[in-house]
């Protein structure tokens, strides 16, 4: 199975330019995607993304553009996709940009265990 996605990639000023990816998600990315989420994401999120953590909130409903941005520069992009509204007010998201090259596999772990309403 494939995905294809556009992320929204900010830079320090906020002009928004776009990234285009192609992930095959299979068992191996969805494991390494689950590995840097439990090492890099549960100090403020849950161990769960269905949950709200300590500071940080669910990020099963997060679009991979929301995920990339607050990943990258700690903020949420100028324009928030159609629909998406932010759970949380604070801004304490610290940017952890070494993941980038890995935030389309934790996102697509994150999908992976969305819980059926």
């Amino acid at each position: 199975m494939r995905i294809y996605f556009l992320g929204a990639l900010l830079g320090p000023l906020l002009t928004t330019s776009i990234v285009c990816a192609q992930v095959k998600v299979d068992q191996a990315t969805l494991d390494k995607g689950k590995r840097l989420y439990l090492s890099n994401c549960i100090q403020c999120h849950n161990k769960d993304p269905n949950l709200k953590g300590s500071l940080g909130p669910e990020l099963i409903d997060a679009p991979l553009e929301i995920v990339y941005s607050k990943v990258m520069t700690g903020v949420y992009p100028a324009k928030l996709p159609a629909g998406f509204v932010p759970k949380r007010s604070s801004k304490v998201m610290r940017k952890i940009p070494k993941l980038e090259k890995d935030i389309p596999a934790i996102h697509a772990w994150i999908q992976s265990v969305k819980k059926k309403k």
